[in-house]
């Protein structure tokens, strides 16, 4: 067997139970040292957050979870736990990250311009749709040929040459 950390050591396996569930591992021995004899690898995001004792309790009001879980797994239990933990992530997010504003790509020009225009063939496809329904109910076979025409030249423009 080979390590799942490395790739490349011969591995055995190592049974750990960890939070109630046994986890069965598959390291090297200098990996396993390494992931799991060190303390400091049970509670690493605690030295992000720090250790203030008597926030130890704190707790989600919504999910339950405390901020010395946190510390220990570096996961959240729902989207209040920000506003719960909120003094204590702060620190935590600004030094992972450096900056505590989301700052992400901005979609180019071209895509807006392709979103409206496929939203517009969405938005002419429902109503050729309910149109052809109409001409359906009504018995009208010519206005009912040139609406599936049209239908099926929206379609070629939205799916390509599917036409669907």
């Amino acid at each position: 067997m080979v390590c799942t950390n490395c790739g490349s050591n011969f591995a055995k396996q190592y049974r750990r139970t960890q939070e109630g569930r046994e986890l069965v591992l598959t390291l090297c021995e200098s990996c396993y040292k390494k992931l799991y004899s060190e303390p400091a690898a049970e509670d690493f995001f605690a030295s992000f957050v720090g250790r203030t004792e008597g926030k130890q309790g704190k707790s989600c009001p919504v999910c339950g979870l405390t901020l010395a879980d946190f510390r220990r797994t570096g996961l959240l239990g729902c989207a209040d736990c920000y506003n719960a933990f909120r003094g204590e992530l702060l620190p935590t997010i600004r030094y992972v990250q450096g900056k505590l504003r989301h700052e992400g790509k901005a979609p180019s020009g071209e895509a807006d311009e392709r979103y409206d225009l496929v939203r517009d063939l969405v938005r002419t496809q429902e109503s050729l749709r309910a149109r052809i329904s109409e001409a359906e109910h009504d018995g009208d076979e010519l206005e009912l040929e040139r609406l599936k025409t049209e239908l099926a030249r929206v379609n070629r423009k939205l799916y390509g040459e599917e036409g669907r």
